[in-house]
């Protein structure tokens, strides 16, 4: 650990010779060699004032632990430096030097890894023409968020031989349904083809594949999201991106969902499929938009839920926590519901500056995990 004291140049040698001993006192693990001048991993902001002595220690590949306490703007420098590294996607936290007594949390944030190999994301045939604010550049999707595109045609995933995998059976054989052999089928080639193919995640064009060939995939894309395949609706690749950032960060698959309606009581979200395992219990529709094939219409438990959205230009996210007040048939919609009660800032900035139509809903509250990151990659949370 390699720690330089910022201050400004009112505080004497004798001040900062003092902090040094004081300092190594309560941190009996170190010594007088841990202070450096150049090459720091921990900046201590003794004073207010120091914030150009701190940027003069950054390096933009490298993440920070800032030390900083109530006393002479200690405080207040660290925010104003945090705040103009956050812009530039440099991973810093402040620590209250007040409030610890050994330096392990420090030692763990400098040693945590926050990237992650490539995502190779499949795209089935083309993002559906209405997504308007949905599709990112490629080249910046993998730079900033570690997903590599690879472009596919449906003819790719079908032909592979269904390989009479019983998955399917056990999710959804004691519902009775037109359209559940060719379902079946559908799921167990996708199962194929991603492993043929090393992909691990997908966002398909499934409009083209209802018009194609007269079923839809809400059925086989909600058992890939259960078993941890994020698989997004309508070649939606923000909502793929999410999926996948979200998944990695909280280990769950999200619910893609459109937002149908919003008011000063909540907002109502709804799409004809869903990861099974979000489910309370379900049951098979058709398509809501098509009348075709079969859906997911299911019901999902009251409960507190992260709302995420990404813009196409990967600069903002919406963030919002809400609370599942409503889940079923509420309005004339896609086939699976909710309504959820957020904040009136929350349904105030869905309202007039939304990102896109299709956000993503997590059950449990991953506001914190999820700003910290998207923050520390450069994004403004909204």
């Amino acid at each position: 650990m390699k720690i330089y004291i910022a201050a400004n140049n009112n505080v004497s040698e004798k001040l900062i010779f003092k902090a040094k001993t004081d300092f190594l006192n309560k941190f009996s693990s170190l010594n007088i060699n841990n202070f450096v001048t150049t090459d720091a991993n921990v900046i201590w902001f003794l004073s207010g004032g120091s914030e150009h002595f701190a940027i003069e220690q950054i390096e933009a590949q490298n993440r920070y632990c800032f030390l900083a306490s109530e006393k002479d703007n200690s405080w207040s420098a660290a925010t104003e430096v945090k705040a103009f590294l956050n812009e530039k996607g440099i991973n810093t936290r402040i620590f209250n030097i007040d409030l610890i007594d050994n330096l392990d949390p420090l030692q763990k944030f400098l040693d945590e890894w926050v990237g992650s190999k490539i995502t190779k994301l499949a795209l089935i045939g083309k993002p559906e023409n209405w997504l308007l604010a949905s599709v990112p550049n490629y080249e910046l999707l993998l730079e900033v968020l570690e997903i590599n595109i690879v472009e596919y045609n449906w003819s790719d995933v079908l032909q592979f031989e269904d390989n009479q995998l019983d998955e399917f059976d056990k999710c959804f054989a004691n519902y009775n349904y037109e359209t559940f052999k060719k379902d079946r089928s559908l799921y167990n080639k996708m199962l194929s083809f991603i492993e043929s193919e090393e992909i691990s995640a997908m966002a398909i064009s499934c409009f083209d594949f209802i018009k194609k060939y007269e079923y839809t995939a809400c059925l086989p894309v909600a058992l890939l999201n259960q078993n941890n395949i994020p698989t997004a609706c309508e070649g939606d690749l923000c909502s793929a991106a999410g999926m996948i950032v979200l998944s990695r960060l909280t280990g769950k698959i999200p619910w893609m969902a459109n937002l149908n309606r919003l008011d000063e009581n909540g907002v109502i979200f709804s799409h004809c499929t869903a990861p099974i395992n979000m489910l309370s219990d379900f049951e098979i529709s058709n398509h809501f938009e098509t009348g075709k094939g079969s859906a997911v219409k299911g019901n999902i438990a009251k409960q507190q839920v992260t709302v995420f959205r990404l813009d196409k230009n990967l600069e903002f996210c919406f963030l919002a926590l809400g609370e599942i007040i409503e889940s079923g048939e509420i309005i004339k919609a896609c086939r699976t519901q909710i309504k959820v009660k957020m904040s009136a800032k929350s349904i105030f900035l869905l309202k007039e500056f939304p990102l896109g139509n299709h956000h993503l809903i997590i059950p449990g509250d991953y506001t914190i995990k999820l700003a910290e990151y998207f923050t520390n990659k450069g994004f403004r949370i909204v």
